[in-house]
C-alpha cells in the first residue's frame, strides 16, 4: 500500500507532506503487476498470511482486487484501517464474498475523544456504523469473517476513557478488543539507536511525538485493564501489549517472524527501523535478500534482545524492556 491517510492522527505522522518524501518512498510505487507477483511468491515461500496496512489501505481504490488476488493465490489477507472510507456497499462486498479474514479498526474514545486524536469531523460516526454494519451483516449471513478487531491505541490523550473504549467493543459485538501502548519516539531515541546500530537506520518515523506516558499513567492503566479482563461479556477476546499486563517481553516478537513490504518494494526486517532495507523485491528474490543479509539481521536481533537498543522500548508490535 502506499503512506497516505486521510485523517491527521496525533499518534501517527504518516500525513506529514514530507514523511514519504524523506524515506524516498514518494515515486516508484509497487504496480498492480508487482504486487500481484509478489503474492504468488510469498505463498510459494511457505508464507500463509498478509497484512495490508498504510497509511489508510482503502485509500488504494484497487484493494479489494489486491486482496482477491491474494486468495487466489491461497494467501490469508487481513487489513488494518481507520475505518473512515467504508462504505455500505464495500462492506457488504466484504461480508458476502469473506474477501478478509480479519479487518482491525482503530478506535481510541468516545466521540469527542476519538475526534480530538483522529481528526476529522464525523469519523467517529463513520467508525462506529461500519463496526455495527459489519456484524449485523455477518449475523444476517451466519459468518465468521471477517473477524473483527478493534485496536485501540492508549497514550495521555485517552488514558482516562479506557472503560469508554471498551463498552463501545462491546456494544458493537467485537471479535477482539486489543490495548496497546502509543509509540513515542524522539529525536534522542533515533540518534542513539543508530550510533548503536553503526549507521541510519532510523531517518524519520511516523511515531515521532510527545505523547509519553508517565509511570504512574501506565499504572492505572493497568489496574483498569485488568478491572476489565475480569468482567468481559460477549466472549469478546481482550488483547493487552504486555508492557500493559505487567509481563515484560525481554525479546524481539518481529525479527525473523514477520518482515514489511514498503510500496516502493523495500523489504524491512523490523517496523521500527525504517530505513534499514536489505532488498527490494524489484531487484531481489526475499529468500536471497534474507540470506545475504543474514549476519547482520542476526547481530541486530542479538542487539535488541539484549534490551539496549532505545527504539525497541517503542516498538509498535511489544515494547521490549530491559
Amino acid at each position: 500500500m502506499d503512506y497516505k491517510c486521510n485523517l491527521k492522527c496525533q499518534t501517527c505522522r504518516i500525513w506529514n507532506e514530507n514523511y514519504r518524501k524523506i524515506r524516498a518512498e514518494d515515486k516508484g510505487i509497487l504496480s498492480y503487476e508487482e504486487i500481484f507477483k509478489l503474492q504468488k511468491d510469498l505463498f510459494s515461500l511457505g508464507i500463509s498470511r498478509i497484512t495490508y496496512i498504510g497509511g489508510e489501505p482503502f485509500l488504494n481504490k484497487n484493494i479489494i482486487n489486491i486482496a482477491v488476488n491474494a486468495k487466489e493465490n491461497k494467501l490469508i489477507p487481513n487489513i488494518v484501517t481507520n475505518g473512515t472510507l467504508l462504505t455500505e456497499e464495500m462492506i457488504f462486498n466484504i461480508v458476502d464474498k469473506k474477501i478478509f479474514s480479519t479487518i482491525i479498526i482503530s478506535l481510541d474514545g468516545s466521540k469527542n475523544v476519538h475526534i480530538f486524536i483522529r481528526g476529522g469531523s464525523g469519523i467517529y460516526e463513520k467508525v462506529y456504523n461500519a463496526l455495527k454494519s459489519f456484524q449485523k451483516l455477518k449475523n444476517k449471513k451466519k459468518s465468521r469473517f471477517p473477524k473483527i478487531y478493534v485496536y485501540s491505541t492508549l497514550s495521555n490523550l485517552n488514558i482516562k476513557y479506557i472503560e469508554q473504549i471498551y463498552k463501545i467493543a462491546c456494544s458493537v459485538n467485537a471479535n477482539k478488543l486489543r490495548f496497546q501502548l502509543a509509540s513515542a519516539i524522539n529525536e534522542k531515541i533515533i540518534e542513539e539507536t543508530n550510533k548503536i546500530i553503526g549507521f541510519n537506520a532510523i531517518n524519520t518515523h511516523s511515531y515521532i511525538n510527545n505523547l509519553n506516558f508517565e509511570e504512574d499513567d501506565i499504572e492505572r492503566a493497568r489496574k483498569i485493564i485488568s478491572k476489565i479482563c475480569n468482567t468481559k461479556v460477549n466472549g469478546m477476546k481482550i488483547e493487552i501489549e504486555s508492557i500493559l499486563s505487567w509481563k515484560f517481553n525481554k525479546r524481539c516478537q518481529f525479527i525473523y517472524k514477520d518482515f514489511i513490504i514498503t510500496p516502493s518494494g523495500n523489504i524491512l526486517i523490523c517496523p521500527m527501523l525504517t530505513n534499514f532495507s536489505i532488498g527490494n523485491i524489484k531487484n531481489n528474490s526475499i529468500v536471497e535478500a534474507f540470506e545475504s543479509s543474514k549476519d547482520q539481521i542476526d547481530s541486530l536481533l542479538n542487539i535488541a534482545n539484549s534490551g539496549e537498543l532505545p527504539i525497541c522500548s517503542q516498538c509498535c508490535v511489544e515494547k521490549i524492556t530491559k
